[in-house]
């Protein structure tokens, strides 16, 4: 007989233990590599979210699926929640896809797309449904299936144009080399066509590739296209041309190709000189910061937050915007508007500051926390950020997130007290969000005691 100390072990152990095992797989976290090797082994499609937050982010609190959905999705698939930290851009994902914000994705066992859901799944219903249409993709002319008949040697139009239009499709970053295949396959009549050059600017050529001096080989009918396609249509052609450019200086290792985007990137902003020369500075400053050039980056970034975010009012921003916006003439050394256009102003701007606040804040906080992380040790660099971190908590008083991060800069150039005056005001706005409380108390015990790494 079992005794009753050890009936009641069991009991316990059967309640810690099992939940672990029991644990859905869809809704743990996984290497993405550890997925994909599962995947192969079983032969069997993916079923993942991706995405870039905290290791403590969870796309299904608060939601639950039944037995047999779970059954299911543990038959059909290989399932997980991949997370890629924002500065591993050499991650298979973040090579393949933009990864702004949490991204479902149906996949074969190699990886590739059948399916892709960019909203967050909050019922079991649309889970559903999307491993019906999952399903149902598979059977069909894949990314998977057509690379195949690609790296075979197939080079017809017909087969180059499925798979450009499948990078469309998945926003995926486009294969240039399959790019490249289709235009050199293309007449000169097809290069002045309509259809054709859009089609090859949704592709997202990299600037002064072949591809994308070809597709402007006539000037007057790109002019022309620009002018008549939708906004959003224009938006999406230039930020995915964009986007791939930007892979493209990391790939290579270019930051000569970087400046350049940053260039061409302001130029299209045109009358709104202050859009522009933000963009102008982004684009070398982001990638000096993924491809860990201290140095270089410390200096790049203290030039972009103090010039854009601590000094430039965000007021003469949304001045400037709402000017362009209004198809105003806009002199580069500044502007005064009329009584009549200046209240049309006020009026916009009492509806969108609190979104020029927010950008701000959002901007002076992660600069302020890369100081932190590149200029450790430089009690300058740490000043800096401790100055826009000030201006941050002035301009949203119950952000936590601001509290804590200067927290962290007053504890590391050894103001003790204030660092620990700032941590307990984080506590006790964290305090509603119960992991993210028990982590800001934490913190704040280990700088009490003056263990706290600064990490």
């Amino acid at each position: 007989m079992v005794d009753c100390r050890t009936f009641i072990a069991l009991v316990l152990i059967q309640f810690v233990v099992f939940p672990s095992i029991a644990q859905s797989e869809y809704s743990r976290h996984i290497a993405y590599d550890s997925l994909i090797t599962k995947a192969k082994e079983q032969d069997k499609p993916m079923f993942f979210l991706v995405h870039q937050r905290s290791e403590q982010f969870s796309p299904y609190d608060g939601f639950s699926l039944s037995k047999r959905t779970k059954e299911m999705l543990r038959e059909a698939f290989v399932s997980g929640i991949v997370r890629v930290a924002p500065e591993e851009f050499n991650h298979p994902l973040s090579k393949a896809y933009h990864l702004r914000t949490p991204i479902y994705f149906f996949t074969d066992k190699d990886g590739y797309p059948i399916l892709r859901y960019n909203k967050q799944i909050k019922q079991e219903d649309t889970l559903l449904k999307l491993i019906d249409s999952a399903k149902t993709l598979a059977e069909g002319e894949t990314m998977g299936k057509l690379l195949q008949q690609y790296k075979k040697g197939l080079r017809n139009q017909l087969l180059l144009r499925k798979l450009l239009k499948q990078y469309q499709i998945f926003d995926q970053y486009a294969d240039q080399q399959v790019l490249n295949d289709y235009v050199s396959g293309l007449t000169v009549q097809e290069l002045n066509n309509f259809e054709t050059v859009v089609f090859l600017l949704r592709c997202g050529p990299t600037y002064d590739s072949p591809t994308y001096q070809l597709a402007y080989t006539n000037r007057k009918m790109v002019d022309s296209l620009y002018a008549t396609l939708p906004l959003p249509t224009r938006k999406e052609i230039n930020g995915r041309i964009q986007r791939q450019t930007f892979r493209e200086a990391l790939d290579k290792k270019n930051f000569a190709l970087a400046q350049n985007l940053g260039n061409r990137v302001a130029n299209t902003w045109q009358s709104n000189h202050l859009r522009g020369n933000i963009a102008r500075s982004y684009y070398p400053m982001k990638y000096l910061q993924l491809c860990r050039d201290t140095v270089l980056y410390r200096s790049y970034a203290k030039n972009y937050y103090n010039t854009y975010f601590y000094r430039l009012d965000q007021d003469s921003l949304a001045k400037v915007d709402y000017a362009n916006n209004q198809n105003m003439n806009i002199p580069r050394r500044g502007f005064l508007l009329d009584s009549v256009e200046n209240l049309g102003f006020q009026n916009w701007l009492e509806k969108y500051r609190p979104r020029y606040v927010k950008t701000q804040v959002d901007q002076l906080n992660y600069g302020a926390n890369q100081l932190l992380s590149y200029g450790k040790d430089n009690p300058e660099t740490l000043f800096d950020g401790i100055r826009w971190m000030h201006k941050s908590v002035v301009l949203l008083p119950d952000r936590g997130q601001s509290h804590h991060i200067l927290a962290k800069l007053l504890y590391q150039v050894g103001f003790y007290a204030e660092a620990e005056a700032a941590q307990r005001r984080a506590v006790e706005l964290y305090r509603p969000q119960k992991h993210y409380y028990k982590r800001m108390q934490d913190v704040l015990k280990q700088m009490v005691s003056r263990s706290w790494s600064g990490i």
